[in-house]
């Protein structure tokens, strides 16, 4: 009789004597912007640190695979050689990677190839130390900023969905009067 006394006073406990106020979901939330993301294990050249541009390497391919688990959204990769905060300036190549598939993972490559000697990329052919950064994004970059996109709600306020980025850089040594052509 204990152990049944014990139970019914357990499962009285269990809910709230006191009514609650309930309140439903008029409509579904908004989905919120993700952000995108940088596959390492595959990007290329694997190493982070590239030594003898110039004179045992005359050509570089650099490339990233993304990801974003919003698979509509149109990717924009930003590649930067020798990018100098104290003096902005835009990208050195833009590659827009646009959604296919509705796949996570896109299929496409964000690339950016630079040859020694090459007028497209003279400060690559300058003997010293460079870095070499990709900055992919998922709405437009200002000052390398993501901008985020304004959204109307329902009851006429205004919502800021912010943007993203992801990153990732390579560091470069061009060594002086090498073999290169």
């Amino acid at each position: 009789m204990k152990w049944l006394g014990l139970g019914a006073a357990v499962w009285v406990s269990g809910g709230c004597l006191i009514p609650q106020n309930e309140s439903y979901l008029n409509e579904l939330p908004i989905q919120r912007n993700r952000p995108p993301r940088i596959v390492e294990k595959q990007v290329q050249p694997s190493e982070r640190i590239i030594r003898g541009y110039g004179s045992d390497l005359c050509e570089l391919e650099f490339s990233v695979i993304v990801e974003d688990p919003d698979v509509g959204n149109r990717l924009t990769a930003y590649w930067f050689v020798d990018y100098d905060s104290n003096q902005p300036r835009g990208a050195d190549q833009v590659v827009r990677i646009e959604p296919k598939s509705g796949k996570v993972v896109r299929d496409e490559r964000a690339s950016f190839q630079a040859s020694f000697d090459s007028a497209d990329f003279n400060r690559l052919n300058l003997p010293g130390d460079h870095v070499i950064e990709v900055v992919v994004s998922d709405t437009a970059l200002v000052d390398r900023e993501p901008q985020g996109t304004l959204i109307k709600l329902p009851d006429g306020t205004d919502f800021t969905d912010p943007g993203y980025t992801a990153t990732y850089a390579w560091f470069v040594r061009t060594e002086a009067g090498g073999g290169c052509p």
